[in-house]
């Protein structure tokens, strides 16, 4: 009786992480044309992107640059593939991800992005 509620509620909890989202959303419908016309190297500033992206999560230097990183990512959270039975029936693997990292100089002007994306394999 027990591994049979174990086994629904491992179910249960894959079909709900199934339609789960980690990370910044709004870099979901990013794509590189997108990503062009909104990241302009020496024009787009912390503030454009702010408004546009919300705040990214930033790491920042010495010399006053800084950069922004955004993750999204289709599934659980990290860690719950390790979950007893839940890994069986979700895995990290063969979902899409993005991620993008700005570089803003000391006056908060974007010289650099870099985004990446990995489209999972249809299953």
């Amino acid at each position: 009786m027990r591994i049979g509620m174990a086994c629904a509620c491992a179910a249960a909890l894959a079909g709900l992480g199934a339609c789960a989202n980690v990370g910044n959303g709004t870099i979901a419908e990013l794509d590189a044309v997108r990503a062009e016309a909104l990241l302009v190297p020496g024009r787009t500033t912390r503030e454009d992107v702010r408004a546009a992206l919300g705040e990214g999560n930033a790491i920042r230097f010495r010399s006053g640059w800084e950069t922004w990183h955004y993750d999204y990512r289709e599934g659980l959270a990290t860690g719950w593939d390790d979950v007893p039975f839940v890994g069986l029936f979700t895995s990290r693997s063969g979902r899409p991800t993005k991620e993008l990292v700005l570089l803003f100089d000391a006056t908060g002007t974007l010289r650099r992005y870099v985004l990446q994306e990995d489209v999972a394999a249809p299953r």
